[in-house]
């Protein structure tokens, strides 16, 4: 039997997405680092000095992850010490901050893996297919 422990339908989400999030950018982010060590770095530094969209992506990717983390930041302050802050807890504003966040990260880590990636060889079978 699962259970919420009392927790509406967006709080269990935000609850599920966050874990499922953070295993995600684990992975993510393990892989680039294992990715880097067979990687050469001057090539890398060459080909991403080259490549200009693959760091205007991060750029706008962590832009809009700064922001929502401030905007976050700022509905929590609100929340908890005006009187106003149940309007924004009852439309659950912090937690739709959170999920842009995770969002916008992801999909900037994603970038990078997508890039680092692309320098792994792809290694053929000796004597099979070989030319």
């Amino acid at each position: 039997m699962i259970t919420s422990f009392g927790m509406d339908f967006i709080s269990t989400f935000m609850v599920i997405y966050n874990a499922g999030a953070a295993f995600v950018l684990i992975f993510m982010i393990g892989q680039i680092l294992i990715m880097m060590h067979k990687v050469d770095k001057e090539l890398f530094r060459a080909r991403l000095f080259l490549n200009n969209s693959i760091i205007h992506k991060t750029w706008v990717y962590i832009s809009i992850a700064g922001a929502s983390f401030a905007i976050n930041n700022v509905f929590k302050f609100i929340i908890n010490f005006t009187s106003e802050g149940y309007t924004l807890d009852a439309y659950h504003m912090a937690d739709f901050a959170q999920l842009v966040f995770l969002i916008s990260f992801i999909l900037a880590v994603q970038n990078w893996y997508a890039f680092v990636g692309s320098f792994t060889a792809k290694k053929s079978i000796p004597g099979k297919y070989s030319v």
